[in-house]
């Protein structure tokens, strides 16, 4: 009995890794047909308005790369290339700059090639995609003096607090936890320590150290100065409960957080809180580049893409919604469709994502599956009466060829005659 459990385990768990590996496999041993669907939005500050550039292949047959390109604004308006750079100067500014034709005003904005590449830059954030290791270091705030960087400045979170690790002898520093214990403790913070982030400027993460969300989902910075600990409290929002931070090496601004409804802030470096008017960023990775006048967000989502433009303030100034043109129904993929219906996927922001079948046509594919398995079973000699065959019956019932191949892949124990002998 507790063997054909422990098999019933393994078969659902077989089922689970086929479901997670067979439809990639599939892609791979037989990708799909060149598809190419490429679309550039760019923000034309003089114009106010988006510039999208979409490949046209049908003309392409006397330009470089076998493919033209046509440029739109939202309006339906076309332009030629050398007109979208003069229109949307600050994103291809880089290009001008290279080709000497940065103009000297831009919106009543004097631009120097210097001031326009410094404010250039890009930055990801969004629900959390990154992964804690555990083992962490704390940098003192003097260290940029002295580079004194040592090793017994690693730590970790435990459940009952902070604990500092020698690093030769690979034990905990007791006094040096304790002390810093002592000051979280003082501040209020509640342990265990549910997430922990660092600027990733590297002077920034000298100067303040790491931020702190404590187990009521309060806001912490704690850093270290001459080897003592320095805790303060961080005000968040009313009703905020925090879930992500990405930090900006910017002077005016310090991260953006995202709060658990999907809302979003910006952090200054006076510790305080305003909300964004942009959209919920919940379960995404967003990517925003700032310019000399604007800053331009991108929504990239499964069907369509979202673009939004602020000022240097982050109030809204226009947005954008480009659909994702449909794949084209090929061959490959109606025989994916019918024989892995259900996909899963892992993504970091998104964590699990069970992908289901359309239609009727899953459950008389399982049917089918399942009558292959009762065949399978008979020239073995099993009994359909026996419970665990009835169980592998249900499962391939269910999950179809999945479970079809995790009650193949996990052997049986055999017909009772056969376990006689």
């Amino acid at each position: 009995m507790g063997r054909n459990c422990i098999r019933l385990i393994a078969v659902l768990f077989a089922a689970l890794a086929a479901v997670m590996v067979l439809p990639s496999l599939f892609g791979r041993l037989i990708p799909a047909r060149g598809y190419y669907s490429y679309m550039k939005v760019v923000y034309a500050e003089r114009l106010g308005d988006f510039l999208i550039s979409q490949p046209d292949y049908a003309s392409a047959a006397d330009h470089a790369g076998g493919r033209s390109w046509t440029i739109r604004d939202t309006r339906g308006n076309e332009y030629t290339a050398d007109a979208a750079d003069t229109l949307a100067v600050l994103e291809n500014a880089s290009q001008l700059i290279f080709e000497g034709r940065l103009p000297a005003t831009l919106c009543g904005v004097g631009l120097t090639p210097e001031e326009v590449s410094a404010a250039d830059f890009t930055m990801y954030f969004g629900d959390r995609g990154d992964r804690s290791y555990g083992l962490m270091d704390l940098s003192d705030k003097l260290s940029y003096r002295s580079q004194d960087y040592r090793t017994d400045d690693l730590f970790r979170f435990a459940e009952e607090g902070i604990e500092f690790i020698d690093a030769p002898s690979n034990r905990v520093d007791r006094e040096k936890s304790l002390r810093f214990r002592k000051a979280l403790d003082a501040a209020g913070f509640v342990r265990p320590c549910a997430w922990a982030w660092k600027p990733t400027d590297a002077a920034d993460a000298e100067a303040l150290g790491y931020f702190l969300l404590d187990a009521r989902g309060c806001l912490y910075r704690m850093g270290m100065c001459g080897g003592e600990p320095e805790v303060e409290p961080i005000a968040l929002p009313e009703g905020c409960r925090l879930r992500n931070l990405s930090f900006c090496d910017r002077p005016e601004l310090l991260a953006l957080a995202l709060a658990d409804d999907g809302t979003l802030y910006r952090m200054d470096r006076d510790y305080t809180f305003r909300r964004l008017e942009l959209p919920s960023a919940r379960h995404l990775r967003v990517a925003m580049r700032s310019t000399l006048l604007f800053r331009k967000f991108v929504y990239e989502r499964a069907d369509r893409t979202d673009y939004y433009v602020t000022d240097l303030d982050f109030r809204m100034l226009d947005s954008c919604t480009v659909e994702h043109p449909q794949r084209r129904n090929l061959t490959r993929e109606r025989i994916a469709r019918v024989l892995f219906p259900l996909t899963v996927q892992l993504t970091p922001w998104q964590g699990l994502r069970f992908s289901g079948p359309e239609g009727w046509g899953w459950a008389l594919l399982n049917l089918v599956w399942c009558g292959v398995l009762a065949l399978l079973l008979r020239r073995r000699g099993e009994s359909l009466r026996n419970p665990f065959v009835v169980a592998d019956l249900v499962v391939t019932l269910l999950l179809g060829l999945y479970g079809l191949i995790g009650v193949l892949a996990i052997p049986g124990l055999g017909s009772e005659r056969n376990l006689k002998k």
